[in-house]
């Protein structure tokens, strides 16, 4: 087989021509490896000879300082076994002034140590001196460093020897790595110059066989980059078109399926909503009228009981839990006939106002400060200021029932929510596609799990446990929002807050101010 492969490429003239570039691409590139290698090589060894010598100057100021407290000599010898210990040390071994060997610490199989012409050299000029060393082990950097005895005002000497084998045994590991890498392209670059000439007309036949097997299992998306301008470039075009063609379609089709599929569940919305409006108006029917009377008696009852009674309590439970029932059904019946709304050029500031100063005392109970961040000038809004009201009526309630005592509910205006984005989920009812104007509720109450966004435009889920919500609240207020042809998202936070935000479409006139409202 090899020898097959040689005969076509010795037979093809172009093939032949690659090779022998790459043979030139490879000796150049291996010539600069290897003189790069080199040059890390002396790089490793000055960095090398550097760290000796700032070792042996640290350990000469060492040294000096033991003898100076009187270290004997077996203390000396003690210290350097200890200090043999890092990597790559031979021998450490401290000189007189005399030349004469103080202390040493040797390695097994390393030469006796003794005062060469280096040392002399080193003790005679006061100066350090290095010297590198081919031994049968290896090459060994060998430093002498000077020190002022403490006695006499004399010099002495520590050499350190530094093994280079280490070094020397990474430097010929990198040379084998880039040569084998070198062959590896080397090879893989005639196996590639083999493979196009082979391939140059199944490779394309190739792909079109295979975006044709990804648009038959639903892959519309696929397609062919081929820039040939040839038979099989032109039909890779084709294909590309037809796939283009058939991906129209399809998104056409899904586009007809989903608005089948909203105005079906619209539909079963508003027959959720008729069955709710019979059901809340046969509840009416059936329950107002004894509920009337139970209210009426209490309040007989009340008025001929003396204020000082005890028994005057139990009247008042009654005549509120009345009151509660009646609340309830009349916001079930707002919420299955929902008004048709009565569109007029307002400015929002004034209805916020309103609903700030009629909920201040609720707010005032539960110890929970209401603040209206809205600035005056924004463009006014097409709305129903009663519906619109209701709308933040809600909102606000809601709000308020989620903070704790000491905290606030926020009011502002503007595109950003005021939530941060980390860890925030949200939902979002309705579309706005004019100008509009984004009116923030935030709270710092416990916030909301993304589940439970899920459910919280639904009627009757609630997430107040203490039996005070309906669950219509938010309901309503989405009624609302789409009559007005704006929307409701709620962004949520847990342990951090609920973020409601409705958007208005404006009326007409200039167009809202790009000021982004301040984070939380």
């Amino acid at each position: 087989m090899i020898r097959r492969l040689g005969n076509l490429l010795m037979r093809n003239l172009t093939a032949r021509l690659v090779i022998l570039l790459m043979l030139a691409l490879m000796l150049i590139t291996g010539v600069n490896d290897y003189s790069r290698l080199t040059q890390e090589r002396e790089r490793l060894a000055g960095q090398m000879q550097e760290d000796v010598r700032i070792f042996s100057e640290t350990l000469a100021l060492a040294v000096r300082q033991n003898v100076r407290r009187g270290r004997t000599t077996d203390e000396l010898r003690e210290l350097l076994d200890e200090i043999l210990a890092r990597p790559g040390l031979e021998a450490v071994v401290i000189f007189g002034p005399d030349g004469k060997v103080i202390a040493s610490s040797i390695a097994p199989n390393s030469p006796d140590p003794q005062a060469d012409d280096l040392v002399r050299t080193t003790l005679g000029s006061r100066r350090p001196a290095a010297q590198a060393l081919e031994t049968e082990g290896g090459r060994i950097l060998r430093h002498v460093q000077p020190f002022r005895w403490p006695t006499g005002g004399r010099t002495a000497a520590i050499e350190v020897r530094q093994t280079l084998v280490a070094m020397e045994q990474d430097y010929r590991r990198a040379v084998r790595e880039r040569v084998l890498s070198r062959l590896a392209v080397l090879a893989a670059f005639v196996l590639s110059v083999v493979a196009l000439t082979r391939w140059n007309i199944g490779r394309p036949i190739r792909a079109l066989i295979a975006g044709a097997q990804a648009i038959g299992h639903g892959n519309l998306g696929q397609r062919i980059e081929l820039t040939r301008r040839d038979e099989i470039g032109q039909l890779a075009d084709e294909f590309n078109r037809m796939a283009g063609n058939l991906q129209d379609a399809n998104r056409q089709l899904i586009h007809e399926a989903t608005e089948r599929l909203r105005l079906e569940q619209e539909a079963q919305q508003a027959q959720k909503l008729a069955a709710v409006g019979m059901l809340a108006a046969k509840v009416a029917h059936e329950i107002g009228t004894p509920l009337n009377v139970i209210s009426g008696r209490a309040e007989v009852l009340a008025r001929s009981i003396p204020p000082e009674q005890p028994g005057l309590r139990h009247l008042d439970v009654i005549l509120g839990q009345t009151e509660r029932i009646t609340r309830i059904i009349r916001t079930l019946l707002d919420y299955t006939r929902p008004k048709r709304p009565n569109l007029v050029p307002i400015e929002i500031l004034p209805t916020l106002g309103r609903v700030a100063s009629l909920l201040m005392e609720r707010g005032r109970r539960r110890e929970v400060r209401i603040l209206l961040e809205v600035p005056t000038g924004l463009p006014e809004v097409q709305a129903d200021p009663d519906q619109l009201q209701q709308l933040f009526l809600n909102l606000v309630q809601n709000a308020l029932d989620a903070s704790p005592p000491g905290s606030a509910v926020r009011l502002a205006a503007g595109e950003a929510p005021l939530l941060p984005e980390e860890g925030r989920a949200g939902i979002r009812r309705g579309e706005v596609d004019s100008a509009c104007l984004a009116i923030h509720v935030l709270d710092q109450g416990g916030g909301l799990a993304a589940e439970e966004l899920e459910k919280v435009f639904e009627p009757f889920f609630s997430t107040k446990v203490d039996g005070r919500g309906t669950g219509l609240g938010l309901a309503i207020v989405e009624e609302i929002a789409r009559a007005h042809r704006g929307a409701v998202e709620l962004l949520s936070i847990p342990g951090r807050g609920t973020e409601a935000i409705v958007r208005l479409p404006l009326a007409a006139g200039p167009e809202l101010p790009a000021e982004a409202p301040p984070h939380a």
